[in-house]
């Protein structure tokens, strides 16, 4: 009898283990918003596209994700699609915090048509891209100087700008203070362009409500964002974390007090600042004070994300008689 129950003991053990490791198994391979083969720090580069959805909202012909590491950072999320002509110029968007990626396709099928190669850029820590270590479910950074340092890395390994296909950069809301922030950075004289539209301007975040389906972010790309998360959980970061909110506002405030350098004020690229149409005049008027601390800046005002395609081409070919 002692044999048979020490049997029956090492067997209901061995059980146990075996039930306790297919949980672990079932735990490490399903997170909270169902990235089930992604590892740590690694991009999502499988989004579906939402039912229902209209087809302006699609990936451009051609569209295809990739993953981007500059350093020791986690993996960058990135899109690009080729006009079916040789590119006249090339056009990098910087992706806002507030939005997946996928809201701007809608813009990329539109500079596609005028001709330009269209790259889409999502920094660590935020949509798709992947998380830093610990990160828990809201938007984070650890410096702002990581999104500047995977876009500068990203034009110069990836992009490649040439003298035939200059590189013209925009960020909206948040990403615009990356974009702006490349011009004196960056001594390439084949970045011909940094636009910032509707750009933030300091002051405090709100940290924002919890990613719901019937808790629609207001504005052109809330809807188109909600409808993107519906059908893709890995995409419902909508939060953003304390530190983030702090490195946004020391970004801003370093940008803002730009003491500009010799060599910034001999770069040819032109910055450009567009003002939507629902913005106030202190708001006009801080931009105004931005846009007058970094080199060869213009401030555009009455844009939304309606016309942003056609007002960005139209600086785009400003820029380009003067290239070709």
């Amino acid at each position: 009898m002692g044999a048979l129950s020490c049997r029956k003991s090492v067997m209901k053990s061995l059980f146990l283990a075996s039930l306790l490791a297919g949980m672990l198994i079932g735990m490490a391979g399903c997170s909270k918003f169902g990235d089930r083969d992604r590892q740590p720090g690694q991009a999502f580069l499988d989004s579906r596209i939402p039912a229902g959805l209209s087809p302006q909202y699609y990936p451009p012909e051609g569209f295809v994700w990739g993953g981007y590491r500059a350093g020791s950072l986690p993996e960058a999320r990135y899109g690009v699609a080729s006009p079916p002509i040789n590119p006249r110029a090339q056009v990098l968007i910087l992706a806002d915090a507030d939005y997946p990626a996928e809201v701007y396709f809608e813009l990329m099928r539109q500079w596609l048509d005028a001709g330009y190669g269209v790259w889409l850029l999502e920094a660590p820590g935020q949509g798709g891209s992947g998380h830093y270590l610990l990160q828990n479910q809201s938007v984070f950074i650890k410096s702002y100087h990581d999104s500047q340092l995977v876009a500068r890395d990203f034009i110069r390994d990836i992009i490649k700008p040439s003298p035939d296909k200059p590189v013209f950069v925009i960020g909206t809301g948040y990403s615009a203070i990356t974009a702006m922030s490349l011009s004196p950075l960056m001594k390439d004289d084949n970045l011909k362009g940094f636009i910032g539209y509707d750009p933030y301007l300091g002051g405090p975040i709100v940290m924002g409500e919890p990613w719901h389906r019937d808790a629609t972010q207001p504005g052109y790309w809330g809807s188109i964002a909600q409808s993107w998360q519906m059908s893709n959980p890995d995409l419902r970061m909508r939060q953003k974390s304390d530190g983030w909110q702090k490195q946004m506002q020391k970004a801003y405030a370093d940008l803002n007090g730009l003491h500009l350098p010799l060599t910034s004020l001999r770069n040819g690229a032109q910055v450009l600042i567009i003002e939507p149409k629902t913005g106030t005049t202190n708001q006009a008027n801080t931009a105004s004070a931005l846009c007058a601390h970094l080199p060869r800046c213009v401030l555009q005002a009455g844009g939304d994300p309606e016309t942003l395609g056609a007002d960005v081409n139209s600086f785009i070919q400003a820029q380009l008689p003067a290239i070709h």
